[in-house]
């Protein structure tokens, strides 16, 4: 199968990407991403320490091992985080925290180049090949591609979610249920105040194309990814880096107390409680 160089290319074909959040900015792990199959990382400079020298590297290992890589930057006002993660070879820009169709214009006229926009010009990059003859080529392949996906995660953008997926440039958005419950006051799994919010964000999305980013990040079964296609998801995020490696060592520990203890004269440490939900739920605090 061919590789895709974005995810609208892909959505537009009928292929949904699958992709994982990635905290530590690991090239190892990135790798392994690509290795079994993934179409995109998202590389989070939100809520972890990558940074603007660590991420060029990081592009460079994306570009190996075959990824689409997005890049969360810290906040809506932050566009020298947006301007940096372009430069060094994103495809997308991740937006939290998004509060307004304001807070998404200025972001998208911030890495618009002159006359659509105010972005600074300078040749001395590595995605245009350090070149001053590639750079305008490189100009209208950033215009006309890099996207901007804004997350509706705020009850600000809740209001203005259609004023949002209005806009033109608009063409992916996240569904950030989890927060924007908290935002709300709400439970994210037993409101009827955050499912007729989600209601309305997909059907929103619907009407203007915009594709939407979603599954059970945590738990990613056939029954929900099945669940969150029916819904209107075209593009899956599956999974946490850090939080799919403590999963994956609590198994293998499950595993490990489970042989020892079948044998007589032998014995374990109790493992601490498990860091998720079903799985801590399904056993006595402490085992």
């Amino acid at each position: 199968m061919r590789q895709y160089q974005s995810l609208i290319e892909m959505v537009e074909e009928g292929v949904v990407p699958v992709g994982m959040q990635c905290f530590t900015g690991d090239h190892t792990l990135i790798e392994v991403l690509g290795a079994t199959g993934f179409d995109y990382v998202w590389l989070d400079s939100e809520h972890s320490a990558i940074n603007p020298r660590a991420l060029e590297d990081t592009m460079r290992t994306c570009e190996v091992a075959g990824l689409i890589p997005l890049v969360r930057i810290p906040d809506p006002d932050d566009s020298t985080a947006a301007r940096r993660a372009l430069e060094a070879g994103a495809s997308a820009v991740i937006v939290p925290m998004v509060r307004s169709a304001g807070d998404v214009r200025d972001l998208i006229e911030a890495l618009r180049f002159p006359p659509r926009g105010s972005r600074g010009l300078c040749p001395a990059l590595r995605v245009p090949g350090f070149t001053m003859t590639g750079f305008p080529d490189y100009m209208r392949h950033s215009d006309g591609e890099a996207l901007v996906i804004p997350m509706i995660e705020t009850v600000e953008a809740l209001a203005e979610v259609e004023e949002i997926f209005a806009i033109d440039e608009v063409k992916v958005s996240v569904l950030a249920t989890g927060e924007l419950a908290y935002a709300m006051g709400e439970l994210p799994d037993s409101s009827p105040k955050v499912r007729e919010a989600q209601e309305r964000v997909r059907a929103v999305a619907h009407e203007n194309g915009v594709a939407l980013i979603g599954g059970n990040i945590m738990n990613p079964t056939t029954e929900n990814l099945t669940q969150a296609l029916e819904e209107g998801v075209s593009i899956f995020c599956l999974g946490l880096d850090v939080m799919a490696f403590r999963l994956r060592c609590e198994t293998v520990l499950g595993a490990a107390d489970a042989a020892v203890g079948s044998f007589p004269g032998l014995d374990r440490p109790v493992a601490p409680r498990s860091g998720f939900p079903w799985l801590a739920d399904a056993a006595p605090a402490g085992s």
